[in-house]
Formats: C-alpha cells, structure tokens, sequence
C-alpha cells in the first residue's frame, strides 16, 4: 500500500485528512507529532503513517516498530517482522510470520448529513477500524474498542470473515464479533439481507450474536424499508411475530414505527433536492 503526503490543511471531513502540516511539523487533527520527519512522512487509510526513522497509530509512535518491515495491512491492522498492531496497541499474542487479514477492516458509520437552515448542502461517509485478522494460533477481532478481542474456540485455518464488520465463521461455528451464535450450523447459515443484522440457519433466526426464541425460521423474512442511511431500522416478521430489531412487538406498533420511518426518510429526501 502506497503512501501520499501529509494535506496542507486539517479537514476533519476528509479521510486523509487528519494528518497535515504546516510547512513546518506534522499533525495528527490537532496534535503535533513530535520529531516527525516531513520530507519523508506519508500517511495510509485508517491513520497509519511512518517517516524515515518512525511509525505512528494516529499521532502515537509505534515503539519498536522496523521501518524497513512495516506495512499497512488495510485499515485496521499493520504489522512488520516482528509485531503486529491496531489502533488499540500492540497485540502482543499475534504471531506476525503467519498474520493475515481477513477483510478490508473497516465499517461505514453512514452518512453524515451538513445541513443549512433549509436544506442537505452536502454528504459526507465515514468509517470506522472494524474486522477480524488472524494467525496460526488465534483469531482476533476489533471493533474500535480499547482493547482487541481473541476469537475464543475460532478455528484460524476455515475462518473466513463475511466483510461487514461484524460476522465470520469456520467449519465449526458463527461468530458476530467475538461470540458465538448459539448452536448456529455454518454449513447453513446465512445473513438474510445486507445491512440487516438477522441471519438464520436451517432451524434458527438470530439478531446480531442472540438467538430469538419461538422465531419461526421458514416463515421469517426481513422487512426493508429504504433508507437514506447505510444501516438501516431493523424490522422483520414471521407467521407469529412482528420484530423491531431483536424485540417482539405489536403488529400496530410495528406499523406505526415503520411509517414514522418512511416519513423521516422522505424529509431528508426531500430536503437534498432543495
């Protein structure tokens, strides 16, 4: 992955960005980074950087990172011969040799919306370090948390990551971030819309990692109302039930919240076009 130059300017609205200059010192947003070398300084998605002497997280140096071994990996994971980071730190169990990604790791915030007093002038999306790495010991999940996650009982060698940010599987289990989706069958197992966070297997509805007892699974369906936003309300339904997210609901509750929605999506609409 190539580098580009520090900005001229902070832009806060701008994925690179966040690392600028002056002329004269290096920023990270509004943090100087210290003895940083701007002849030979260049920024990476997901604010990495590294000069000619140092590697930084944001406008952190990485304490004995190999300049000559570093590389970014995507947007949530860099590593050299020796270690292996995020933006949470070090993770000091990773065996660098052997790591790998196993998405693009990052996640959409959605659309951020800058309004006048009358209208949308402008649309900007963000995101966020999300996803799963993994090597021959573990697998490891971050979720922009203080800390990165071990993928207990995950099995390195089958799991893949389905790149939304939030589920993976290998030959054995589910998982939505670190936890298992219980008694979940990979072999079956699929997310039933995009954006959405239901999922089921032959016999199973789950919402994110919980199961929804007394969902029926082959009457369930997801009910996609569209959306200006990237992660849309959650609704679904089956033969018995009416859901909104991972709780039951009325059918006149379900109707209503629904038709709120609609209307609110229609402002914005209506709003962007002037």
């Amino acid at each position: 992955m190539k580098g580009i130059k520090p900005a001229e300017a902070f832009n806060d609205h701008e994925e690179m960005g966040l690392y600028w200059s002056d002329g004269k010192l290096v920023y990270f947003r509004y943090y100087i980074i210290k003895n940083a070398d701007l002849d030979s300084f260049v920024q990476f998605p997901g604010s990495w950087a590294k000069d000619k002497k140092h590697c930084y997280s944001m406008h952190t140096r990485l304490r004995n990172a190999d300049i000559l071994t570093f590389e970014i990996l995507n947007y949530t994971y860099a590593k050299d011969k020796n270690n292996v980071w995020t933006l949470a730190g070090r993770i000091p169990e990773a065996d660098a040799e052997t790591f790998e990604v196993c998405d693009d790791g990052k996640e959409s915030t959605g659309i951020t919306f800058v309004m006048s007093e009358q209208n949308i002038e402008g649309t900007r999306e963000s995101f966020l370090p999300f996803g799963y790495g993994k090597d021959r010991n573990n697998v490891y999940y971050y979720d922009f948390a203080p800390k990165i996650k071990i993928v207990k009982h995950a099995i390195p060698s089958s799991f893949k990551s389905l790149n939304d940010g939030y589920f993976g599987y290998d030959e054995k289990s589910v998982f939505c971030g670190k936890s298992i989706l219980p008694k979940a069958n990979p072999n079956t197992w699929k997310k039933l819309e995009e954006n959405y966070f239901y999922s089921k297997d032959q016999n199973r509805i789950y919402y994110f990692n919980s199961l929804l007892k007394g969902a029926d699974a082959a009457s369930f369906e997801v009910v996609v109302v569209p959306s200006i936003f990237k992660t849309p309300n959650q609704y679904a339904k089956d033969k018995n039930y009416f859901y909104l997210g991972g709780t039951i609901c009325s059918k006149e509750e379900f109707e209503k919240t629904i038709a709120d929605d609609i209307a609110y999506n229609q402002e914005f609409e209506d709003k962007m076009k002037g």
